[in-house]
């Protein structure tokens, strides 16, 4: 980091600063203990999102399940179809997709501890509720999953506002990217957890389960965490200290009014917005679509799908926590911001891409889980990229920023799925039929041949989503490279920003 950033962050302009610095270094700072509490509160939330697709499954099949130590069959609760399910799913998204904005600003208002407590409790509590609504008709419980989307809508803008009046500059990958981290490790636990709550207590138990988590979690963040370092009970003077030295600037800039035409005409904020849609539609594509490749195209069983779906999740974790440790450490002894934030979001963006550009062409079930499992593991070091992007460019607008990027991205993550079902599903289902239409007609019929010839046809309807995702992460990419920045814009800065703190004049 050069000594104008330096300055420009309100850091190493004097002895007191280093003092503050070492004070810090001798015990675990608390600003790292609320970043564990915040990431699991973002496992919390995310994994009363994505619960759903595992209790789905046991609600409209039959299944094995474990009453009065004995397994015995029970047959499916309700008898919605595929069309009536896909409805159910995406019902989430159409009131998650709403709030993004609105929570950027109400986190600016309020403070991103606050809202954040507020809208993982009203998550939690409708949550409770799901079982309710599904007994009673198929309508209230889509209408209540919009609810729930509702509430979490304005969890990440939430995040973003906190770690905006939390984080020195030098720490942001670190402490920023946990919140990423909580909803991979949420989706990880979902996964696990909820199979083994629905085998021994029932479907109901896994809202039950994590709805209250959520409301504990909640009630909480409400009693013990601020807003800011110096509303926080328990911080030491010198934590309190360090962090308002380091964020000097954005704190007098925190009252600045929105501007709209500056944003939205800024081209270091477009180059987060096409990085974060992009980056969003393979991953939802994935997230919904992966355990259908699995079955569909490598014959996997459902154990063996669940857990080849897990892994590359599990291996994004581990690359989000080190990816923030090394960016911020690349940042403090040795590079740039923005060359920084490039980097780390051009490896990750091209390392899904080469995966999936080569994914296609191998039909062996290990060697594509372990393509895939590299590809989107080494992806998550693209959140050190664009991700805490909008807290260098714009701290104090931080919260709207990630609300406008998350509704661009969750726009492009609902449109994923349709995308993928359009190529794969539609088009081998119509194909199958035609064939076997022709082959009626002039009285030839093989199912071995017919068989040989969705395997292909499935094959390359595959790698046609597999090289939208690779192109997407390209185009992401080079956009980023082009148009991606690490300095504060001229319109998230106020006057009282223009004056940098002074130099000792002792030193």
């Amino acid at each position: 980091m050069n000594s104008t950033e330096q300055k420009l962050h309100g850091i190493g302009s004097g002895e007191n600063d280093k003092d503050v610095t070492q004070t810090c270094q001798c015990c675990l700072p608390l600003r790292y203990v609320i970043g564990i509490f915040i990431m699991l509160g973002f496992t919390n939330v995310y994994a009363m999102r994505v619960n759903l697709s595992v209790a789905l499954a046991v609600m409209v099949g039959n299944q094995t399940l474990m009453k009065g130590g004995m397994e015995i069959e029970e047959p499916a609760e309700f008898s919605w179809g595929t069309k009536t399910q896909g409805f159910i799913l995406s019902a989430f998204y159409f009131g998650y997709i709403v709030m993004h904005l609105p929570g950027g600003y109400l986190a600016r208002k309020h403070g991103g501890a606050t809202l954040l407590g507020l809208s993982v409790g009203a998550t939690g509590f409708l949550t409770l509720f799901t079982p309710l609504a599904a007994k009673t008709h198929v309508g209230v419980f889509i209408a209540l999953r919009i609810a729930v989307g509702f509430a979490e809508g304005p969890v990440y803008p939430a995040g973003h506002a906190f770690w905006s009046k939390w984080a020195p500059p030098l720490e942001r990958s670190k402490l920023a990217t946990l919140n990423v981290a909580g909803g991979i490790l949420g989706i990880i636990m979902s996964m696990f957890l909820s199979g083994y709550i629905a085998f021994h207590f029932g479907w109901s138990w896994i809202f039950y389960v994590f709805g209250n988590s959520g409301l504990i979690w909640s009630i909480l963040c409400l009693c013990l965490v601020s807003n800011s370092p110096s509303q926080q009970r328990w911080i030491s003077r010198e934590e309190a200290e360090y962090i308002k030295v380091s964020l000097a600037g954005d704190l007098q800039s925190q009252d600045v009014p929105i501007p709209w035409k500056a944003i939205f005409t800024s081209l270091p904020f477009w180059a987060i917005i096409v990085t974060h849609s992009t980056h969003s539609f393979g991953y939802y594509m994935l997230i919904s679509e992966l355990p259908l490749f699995y079955t569909q195209r490598l014959h996997l069983d459902l154990k063996q799908t669940w857990t080849a779906s897990s892994l590359p999740y599990v291996v994004t974790l581990v690359m989000l926590i080190l990816g923030g440790q090394i960016a911020d450490y690349l940042r403090k002894h040795h590079l740039a911001t923005g060359t920084v934030r490039k980097i780390f979001n051009t490896i990750g963006f091209l390392s899904e891409a080469i995966s999936f550009l080569v994914l296609g062409y191998f039909s062996n079930a290990t060697t594509v889980a372990v393509l895939i499992t590299l590809g989107v593991g080494l992806g998550g070091l693209a959140r050190s990229g664009f991700y805490v992007n909008h807290l260098d460019i714009a701290p104090p607008l931080a919260s709207v920023l990630l609300g406008i990027t998350n509704t661009a991205a969750s726009s492009a993550g609902i449109l994923a799925p349709i995308v993928t079902g359009l190529i794969v599903q539609h088009h081998v289902s119509l194909v199958f039929k035609i064939v076997h239409l022709i082959s009626r007609r002039w009285g030839f019929e093989c199912s071995f041949c017919f068989s040989i010839f969705i395997s292909k046809f499935t094959s390359l309807e595959w790698r046609i989503v597999f090289f939208i995702i690779a192109a997407m992460n390209v185009l992401g990419a080079i956009f980023f490279v082009i148009f991606g920045s690490g300095e504060k814009q001229s319109w998230a800065i106020n006057e009282g920003y223009n004056e940098l703190p002074k130099e000792d004049p002792d030193e």
